[in-house]
């Protein structure tokens, strides 16, 4: 049993090759999991203005016309 862990050097070199692509593997799905989500939008125009209110006295002018 004290031998359980004890690679030969062939033996390494494929876990670590192992443990290598497995880790780029769980990058690469990382990276396109987040890269495919669309952000939520933003707007590009300004924000609308409220209406302005004009006083009573130039209301009255427009009514003139």
């Amino acid at each position: 049993m004290k031998d359980l862990f004890r690679l030969t050097r062939g033996e390494q070199r494929v876990v670590i090759f192992i443990v290598v692509i497995l880790v780029l593997a769980a990058f690469t799905q990382h990276f396109l999991d987040t890269k495919s989500k669309p952000l939520p939008a933003r707007s590009t125009s300004s924000p609308t203005a409220s209406p302005t209110v004009r006083p009573e006295s130039e209301s009255d002018n427009d009514d003139s016309r």
